[in-house]
């Protein structure tokens, strides 16, 4: 019997030789996807280049993303014989998941993978907005002796220790619950809003406190870290209104994607005050950075870098494999659930 067939987007795999060769090639063939770009991956799914395939395969997140957004028009191409999407990295936003599921096609991403680097991140950026680190670093990197005793004088009278502040997590999920124990050992005080509310069990054990609005949480936090997806819900959801709702002096974080802060929004707010710093990891319009945002030295960048650790990016292909042989049988059939799906409730209710 042949075997079943997966079709790979992107560059090949780099770190789980061992894995790939010994255990993913013995149940499946792969072949790659050679076009690059959208309209000639369109002509080769019309064409039924890559036959009948169970998986689409995406090892690493910086490639692979040659046919654009992965929306009716794509997915309607692809052959029923589709089981899973299985890609590295966190983020989705690029995928209709829902739709996918609606063809009842699983799709998985990386999570876990990068759950420590992310909150790791996270941290840093709470060190850094409360003591004021950016601000001393760009003073410290003029080797200027004026502008060193200067900002050495002025980081005492401005900054705080975190401990004793309420930090507001906006989506506890994996990576916020590591952060909300990273910073409960700065001595934090942690407040949560999600949709999902966690069981009271496990809300006891985190130490949290749940809200029942995202405006309740603003109110009380002292600094508020986003973790949520990017969707259509959560595009902007930091915005003018929000972000008037946050107490006056508040810091603003954002590891999870770019578009859920609204940059003139928090622009205006750190101009007038009502914010007195931001942390931003990742960017409205990325790769372009906002230069007035760059120009402030109460706002720390680094350029989409949360997750960006070796250990991640060997998980991150490794857990793609493990999601498709998760799902995919020797004969290209259901044999389960991936072990980190995304689109379960749209899969389930197709």
């Amino acid at each position: 019997m042949p075997k079943p067939i997966i079709l790979r987007i992107g560059e090949d795999i780099k770190y789980n030789h061992d894995f790939y060769n010994q255990e993913f090639l013995k149940k499946y063939d792969v072949i790659s996807n050679p076009h690059t770009d959208r309209v000639s991956f369109i002509t080769a799914l019309k064409n039924k280049e890559f036959g009948d395939f169970s998986a689409i395969f995406r090892p690493h997140f910086q490639t692979g993303g040659e046919m654009g957004q992965w929306d009716d028009e794509l997915i309607a191409l692809l052959p029923p014989s589709v089981r899973i999407f299985a890609s590295a990295g966190a983020g989705y936003n690029w995928a209709d998941t829902e739709a996918l599921g609606r063809r009842k096609i699983w799709y998985a991403n990386g999570a876990g993978a990068s759950d420590e680097a992310v909150s790791d991140t996270a941290l840093y950026f709470i060190l850094s907005v409360f003591r004021n680190f950016t601000r001393s670093q760009l003073a410290a990197r003029t080797a200027d002796p004026a502008v060193f005793q200067e900002t050495h004088k002025l980081i005492a009278t401005i900054s705080q220790n975190p401990a004793g502040h309420i930090l507001g997590i906006v989506g506890l999920g994996s990576i916020s619950k590591k952060l909300a124990y990273k910073a409960k050992a700065l001595g934090m005080e942690i407040h949560y809003y999600d949709v999902v509310r966690l069981a009271s069990e496990e809300e006891t054990r985190l130490g949290v406190t749940f809200h029942e609005t995202l405006q309740s949480l603003l109110e009380v936090a002292d600094c508020v870290t986003l973790h949520t997806p990017l969707n259509k819900h959560t595009k902007n959801l930091m915005n003018k209104n929000t972000i008037s709702k946050m107490k006056p002096g508040a810091r603003l974080i954002n590891t999870a994607r770019g578009e859920v802060v609204e940059e003139e929004a928090l622009t205006e707010a750190l101009k007038s005050g009502h914010l007195s710093a931001a942390a931003l990891d990742v960017h409205y319009h990325e790769p372009q950075v906002s230069r007035v945002l760059a120009s402030m030295e109460n706002v720390t960048l680094t350029t989409h870098v949360g997750g960006g650790a070796l250990n991640t990016r060997i998980n991150f292909e490794l857990n793609a494999m493990k999601n498709i042989m998760a799902v995919v049988g020797h004969d290209g059939q259901f044999t389960g659930k991936p072990l980190t799906p995304v689109n379960e409730a749209a899969f389930v209710n197709a």
